[in-house]
């Protein structure tokens, strides 16, 4: 009974600390409460699309999952975390800004007059922020755990269309690899400092993988 009070106690307090409800509200914070807007500069002959679901205009959509409890005599094991799905169109509006503001001379001058359609078909929006636990029951309690962000780990996946003068096309499909990892919480670093820098780093990835994007999109042109 003692070790169930104790596990209880440790996952109530992560809980306590690490909410769904705190989570979104920093989130949308974090975006100063809004979707990064789209650039109000339209470039010709170039359409961004996307076939993403949404949020229902949230910033985040966060929830709370416990799994993977192991309770055994001497050895109890827990996997408590807090799995937020980012408005997808965060990534698409990053994806799309980068394409009008830094890539469109680039690509008009490869279309040669020719129209052409991007859609994004994936795109990672989600992390977790993670903690597991490991507790050991002999003469005394010994406990240790891991706090770290898991990343969306799903890569960028952009359809395309060329469209000629006489209405003849040409389509193809472009998947960008997802180079993020897992990260772990420094000592002593608070939850909001590690999603801050996740989140820093999510923008980061997605421009990067832009660009990898249109250096690929540029040798099918």
């Amino acid at each position: 009974m003692k070790n169930k009070v104790l596990l209880f106690f440790i996952v109530a307090t992560f809980s306590a600390c690490f909410s769904p409800q705190k989570m979104d509200a920093y989130v949308s914070e974090k975006f100063y409460n809004q979707v990064p807007k789209l650039n109000k500069k339209n470039v010709q002959n170039i359409a961004v699309a996307s076939s993403l679901q949404g949020t229902e205009n949230r910033i985040s959509v966060t929830t709370k999952k416990t799994s993977k409890v192991l309770p055994l005599i001497v050895y109890w094991q827990y996997d408590y975390r807090l799995m937020s799905r980012l408005n997808p169109e965060i990534a698409v509006n990053n994806f799309t800004n980068a394409i009008n503001s830094s890539y469109s001379k680039t690509l008009m001058q490869k279309l040669e007059g020719k129209k052409l359609e991007l859609t994004v078909e994936k795109a990672p929006t989600d992390f977790a922020l993670v903690d597991k636990g490991h507790i050991i029951f002999i003469v005394y309690v010994i406990s240790w755990n891991k706090v770290y962000m898991e990343p969306d780990f799903k890569d960028l996946v952009v359809s395309y269309k060329i469209i000629q003068a006489d209405n003849t096309q040409k389509s193809g499909k472009i998947e960008i690899k997802n180079t993020m990892k897992n990260k772990g919480l420094r000592l002593f670093q608070s939850w909001r400092s590690a999603t801050s820098e996740y989140l820093n780093e999510y923008n980061s990835t997605i421009n990067t993988m832009t660009k990898s994007f249109v250096t690929e999109l540029l040798k099918e042109l």
